[in-house]
């Protein structure tokens, strides 16, 4: 019986460019070039599988060339079914620089219908039981209205799966509506879906109680090298991170997502599950390209996060 489900409707090939400096408006050279498979959806899937958890990942593929993506996902043993439609998988490229900030240009550009998401909707409701955890990530692709989204994500609640969302095409009033168990906006999204600025760490968890409080069981802020802000039925408060030199940021939030839903699984309490995301999130940052966490890695950084319990909810 499965215990986690993931849904990634708009995948793509992570492409990413390290270089020693990068200069806009100047032809710039790259020392080296990593192609991953990515989505969001599929992302908490493959951190959770390098940890032991398994689950299973539905996506998405364009004819073109799902099979280059789907010898990725072999490779590293995920459990997954694919879904093909006409066109190819989008390409999303992010330039490192040695010294300075990630550039990221991210393609909208892939294509589904209804009926092929009505095909995906038909397998994945019967897999879906009390207590399952069905995690969506990602934007909508295009062609694929959200209010037939919405519809999935009430059956997948009324079936009694634990729903993870990820997905920035949903506003405040969609969340309240669809309350689901997990969402994890980072500091910019939060201000988004609020409307307004948020820039105290107070202001934070404020904001993450205001989510809460409006039916999202779970509400994690992430802060990057500032930590994890989070709100929830057990408890409200911080997760501290250590400092790191961080080799991709790509994929870090997926990661803490699956942290949460990991330590959920092993049935740790809030403070534990908080812990595990930020653990979980900080130690993908140590890899290259769109990796998922290491074990070791993750060990070693959940031992230096500090959490803060500040209110209960």
């Amino acid at each position: 019986m499965q215990n986690v489900v993931t849904v990634t409707l708009n995948p793509a090939f992570d492409v990413h460019f390290e270089l020693e400096r990068f200069e806009l408006g100047k032809e710039n050279y790259s020392s080296k070039r990593i192609v991953h498979a990515g989505g969001k959806g599929l992302n908490i899937s493959r951190a959770l599988r390098m940890n032991g958890i398994d689950s299973l990942a539905f996506i998405v593929l364009g004819e073109d060339d799902a099979a280059e993506f789907q010898v990725q996902l072999d490779a590293e043993n995920l459990n997954y079914r694919a879904f093909l439609c006409p066109g190819s998988v989008r390409h999303n490229i992010t330039i490192h620089p040695a010294e300075g900030p990630e550039t990221r240009l991210s393609l909208d550009t892939f294509h589904m219908d209804r009926s092929l998401f009505q095909e995906i909707t038909d397998q994945l409701l019967p897999l879906i039981h009390p207590g399952v955890v069905a995690a969506y990530g990602g934007r909508l692709p295009k062609g694929l209205p959200l209010e037939a989204v919405k519809e999935l994500f009430t059956a997948l609640k009324e079936r009694g799966a634990l729903l993870v969302l990820d997905c920035n095409n949903l506003s405040l009033q969609d969340l309240a509506e669809i309350k689901p168990w997990l969402i994890k906006p980072n500091e910019y999204e939060a201000e988004a879906l609020l409307g307004r600025k948020i820039s105290t760490d107070d202001e934070v968890l404020r904001s993450a109680e205001e989510i809460h409080g409006l039916g999202v069981e779970n509400v994690l802020i992430s802060l990057g090298e500032r930590g994890l802000a989070y709100a929830g039925r057990e408890m409200g408060g911080w997760a501290r991170v250590p400092q790191i030199t961080p080799a991709s940021t790509i994929g870090a939030g997926d990661s803490t997502l699956a942290g949460f839903i990991f330590a959920h699984l092993q049935g740790g309490d809030g403070a534990e599950k908080l812990k595990t995301a930020a653990a979980f999130g900080t130690a993908a940052c140590l890899t290259p390209g769109t990796q998922p966490p290491k074990p070791e890695a993750i060990a070693q950084i959940t031992a230096q996060v500090k959490v803060d319990i500040l209110n209960f909810c």
